[in-house]
């Protein structure tokens, strides 16, 4: 049986007020509990683990551009994900510790502990009843532009005292922790993306990472990094796959066979799933907004194709992410 612990002195600013105000549900119930965590990560099972009597669960979760930061707490719980959806999650005990296993490794995070999963993987954890967890979702999408690597994978164990991760840790406080920080961030969509470019470089500078190679090589050319910029810069315009040609400066059919290659798919499937993520993004924050405005926002046209596109890449309707926050549709 998981036995309580103590606070984690190992992260900076733990008042984390910027966080509270920003908390998505409280609840005693787990099927409650489990409906909410699903709606700010992915479907999971929850179980209760030894005694669990109506513990106070609840989460926040402040998003920033294609992250998202928050904390979950339900007591003592074991948690498994069949396969982690297309982010990066980081996880650190802020109190209390867990007991992990990623594909069958198992992994004891707490104290100076954290673990950052890779997308795909499996993930089964028992957290201790006193535990309160921090995560980072990390869009797969946002870790591929910023680095031009398809399969980038993170070392698991996250060293809380690697004075490397110690700008990226101390960013993530200053958010967490400051409630005009974190409304800027949550107000501003330029700025979010900012903070975003910025916490993902801090990492990288901070944390391990190797690519996963398949074949060729997973260092796509400047062309390909190009296109994805010019495309996360101007998804919600009507651009055409002759604009994002021009924009990396290379022939439509050069573009198209780069991105077969170093990314499996056409650059309007990419550009289809970057719309996709913002629309996300934006039906989480649930402030004043309905799925058809969110829908043309983002760069949809067509409001019966965006609804199934989006449910087939997020498991849920749009109006299913927009309730879970709130908001009338």
């Amino acid at each position: 049986m998981i036995q309580d612990s103590t606070r984690n002195d190992f992260l900076p600013g733990r008042d984390l007020i910027g966080l509270r105000s920003h908390r998505v549900f409280e609840s005693r119930d787990i099927d409650h509990t489990r409906d909410e965590i699903s709606r700010i990560l992915q479907p999971h099972v929850l179980n209760p683990h030894g005694r669990w009597v109506e513990q106070h669960c609840y989460a926040e979760h402040l998003p920033i551009g294609n992250l998202g930061i928050g904390t979950i707490r339900f007591g003592n719980m074991h948690v498994h994900v069949p396969s982690i959806a297309d982010y990066h999650l980081a996880i650190i005990c802020l109190d209390g510790h867990a007991q992990m296993a990623i594909n069958q490794t198992d992994y004891r995070i707490g104290g100076k502990s954290g673990l950052l999963i890779a997308p795909g993987e499996e993930m089964k954890g028992t957290f201790s009843a006193d535990c309160e967890q921090l995560f980072i979702r990390i869009s797969s999408a946002a870790v591929r532009s910023h680095t031009g690597i398809r399969d980038l994978v993170f070392k698991k164990e996250i060293d809380l005292s690697n004075t490397g991760l110690r700008p990226w840790l101390n960013q993530l406080s200053l958010i967490a922790s400051d409630v005009v920080t974190a409304e800027l961030v949550r107000g501003h969509q330029i700025i979010a993306k900012e903070y975003e470019r910025l916490l993902i470089s801090l990492l990288l500078d901070g944390q391990p990472y190797l690519e996963q190679r398949s074949g060729a090589s997973a260092i796509a050319p400047a062309s390909v990094r190009r296109a994805e910029t010019f495309i996360h810069d101007n998804a919600s315009e009507s651009i055409t796959l002759e604009d994002i040609a021009m924009a990396a400066q290379v022939p439509v059919r050069t573009l198209l066979d780069s991105f077969k290659r170093f990314r499996n798919v056409s650059p309007i499937r990419y550009l289809k799933d970057v719309r996709l993520d913002i629309a996300r993004e934006k039906l989480r924050s649930g402030e004043g907004v309905t799925a058809s405005s969110v829908a043309f926002e983002a760069g949809f046209n067509h409001l019966g194709r965006f609804a199934g596109d989006y449910l087939r890449r997020f498991g849920e309707k749009p109006s299913d992410t927009l309730r879970g926050n709130g908001s009338a549709q």
